[in-house]
């Protein structure tokens, strides 16, 4: 049986991520890829949208708080 994919190279997650983003922006399709930690010094995660963002400020505001929930899913937990 092979190991079970992380959480971060999952592409259900990366696919509940792009929902997220999707539904917050329906104008827009979303690519999500998210770097290895392992494989760089911090882990990035890239958001692609299919269009032109004429007004970049507010369309962050919108990523931002689409992926807050995935971003408070990765916070270390204190012990």
């Amino acid at each position: 049986m092979p190991p079970r994919e992380a959480r971060y190279e999952s592409a259900a997650y990366r696919a509940q991520m792009e929902a997220a983003l999707s539904a917050a922006m329906p104008d827009y399709t979303f690519t999500v890829t998210l770097e290895h930690p392992q494989r760089q010094d911090e882990e990035d995660i890239f958001v692609e949208p299919n269009g032109v963002v004429l007004d970049l400020a507010p369309f962050l505001q919108r990523v931002a708080e689409a992926l807050a929930p995935f971003i408070a899913d990765r916070a270390p937990r204190p012990n």
